[in-house]
């Protein structure tokens, strides 16, 4: 979660104006008190990077000496900031859509900027020069089998512990070291197809990548933590797949209230070795898990499509009638901007009216990368779903109409039985 600093009150206005209306409200919004110079509000400066939130200085461009003299202080701080001066002399001058616009890129520059230090390194400034885009995410490809599957299914060679920067369509880009190495398309109904390769690889230690950014990725933990605070005295419901942000939402919800419920809506065509992961890790976790079985009746309904998925209408349902055994519930959701449009639009905290009463959710992970989610995950002593070493970037049923043709194939590796939906694409 971010705090969204300005100098001047009517300035925090036109800021807090955005927040209500595209984010619920749910970031902090501060003014420096209206003073000119770094001496008459460094005080006040003091006073808001004591909040766990992630700082965001937006001032305008007449206002530069002020921000190079406020500059020393963030980094005394030693959280992750970000600081942007505006085309406009204030920060109020400018058009609401505009400043929104700035808000989404620098958000996505903290999930998305990297700086190369003998490993991938988290930083909004990104030196490395990964292209910055709200709907883009970054993750690590993780393992052997990763590895090979990109080897023998696409002969794209990569070297241990890529860097992928995926865009819009499944389209994937990979960085092997310093070094860019190929771009594959993944998209939906669509051939697999490698755009283009170059066999520059460079092995890059997982150790190392994890100590380059622990501080970072702690520090989004701690705001993350500071967001959940704010819930406390509720139900504490947590729907749990097993995939990896389901999964950084629960050790989420653990380490903040006394007590959280797991729920792990099974479906028939679930993914192989969810059920092995997710019970296991509960142990592990010592958390409470409940499970419900939810039948896919495709004789009756067919195989979902996009337009119609009756499947995740049945796991919604399941879902809600668990929730709803418990006294004021809140759901503690892992959805993420980076995995959709859709869910980047939507503010951290939503409430959902269904037959069965009012539902909120909220989103502790929201603004972090699929990057520092493993990392988050990996730090605690928490392996990931045995199918993101196989290539997978994100889990699902068997019959999905969200899997791409790369998913199928990796499916048909671990001689399943190929989906019906593999003869379409």
């Amino acid at each position: 979660m971010f705090t969204l600093i300005a100098r001047a009150r009517k300035d925090a206005k036109a800021l807090q104006y955005i927040n209500e209306r595209n984010y619920g409200g749910f970031l902090r919004v501060e003014s420096l008190g209206g003073g000119r110079t770094a001496e008459e509000v460094m005080d006040n400066l003091g006073k808001i990077l004591k909040s766990p939130y992630i700082p965001v200085l937006l001032l305008g461009e007449k206002e530069k000496g002020l921000m190079d003299g406020l500059l020393p202080a963030f980094w005394e701080d030693g959280k992750p900031f970000y600081a942007r001066l505006l085309r406009t002399k204030r920060v109020r001058n400018m058009r609401v859509d505009e400043l929104y616009a700035h808000i989404e890129e620098i958000k996505a520059r903290f999930r998305l900027g990297i700086e190369w230090r003998k490993a991938y390194t988290l930083n909004p400034e990104n030196p490395f020069g990964i292209e910055i885009n709200p709907d883009y995410d970054i993750y690590l490809a993780l393992g052997e089998g990763f590895r090979r599957a990109m080897k023998e299914i696409l002969d794209v060679g990569l070297g241990e512990n890529p860097l992928v920067l995926r865009k819009r369509m499944n389209q994937e880009v990979y960085f092997s070291g310093p070094n860019r190495v190929a771009e594959v398309s993944k998209k939906l109904g669509s051939p697999t197809e490698v755009l283009w390769k170059c066999p520059c690889v460079e092995d890059v230690p997982l150790d190392s990548i994890l100590s380059e950014n622990w501080d970072y990725v702690e520090a989004f933990a701690r705001a993350s933590k500071a967001f959940l605070e704010g819930f406390k005295g509720h139900s504490i419901i947590v729907p749990w797949s097993g995939g990896k942000d389901s999964t950084a939402a629960l050790v989420l919800a653990k380490e903040v209230f006394r007590k959280a419920t797991a729920v792990y809506v099974r479906m028939e065509y679930e993914m192989p070795l969810t059920d092995e992961y997710v019970e296991k890790l509960a142990k592990k976790l010592g958390i409470e898990l409940v499970r419900v079985d939810v039948p896919m009746p495709i004789e009756r309904y067919g195989l979902p499509t996009h337009s119609n998925r009756w499947c995740t209408r049945k796991k919604v349902e399941a879902l809600y009638s668990v929730a709803s055994w418990f006294e004021n519930p809140v759901l503690v959701v892992g959805d993420r901007d980076g995995e959709s449009i859709r869910r980047r639009l939507k503010p951290p905290v939503v409430e959902r009216k269904t037959p069965l009463g009012v539902f909120r959710e909220v989103m502790p992970v929201k603004f972090w990368s699929g990057m520092m989610v493993q990392l988050f995950l990996l730090s605690r002593g928490v392996e990931l779903h045995p199918l993101y070493y196989e290539g997978f970037y994100r889990l699902g049923c068997t019959i999905c109409p969200s899997l791409a043709q790369w998913e199928f194939k990796l499916l048909e590796r671990r001689r399943l039985e190929p989906s019906p939906h593999s003869k379409s694409d």
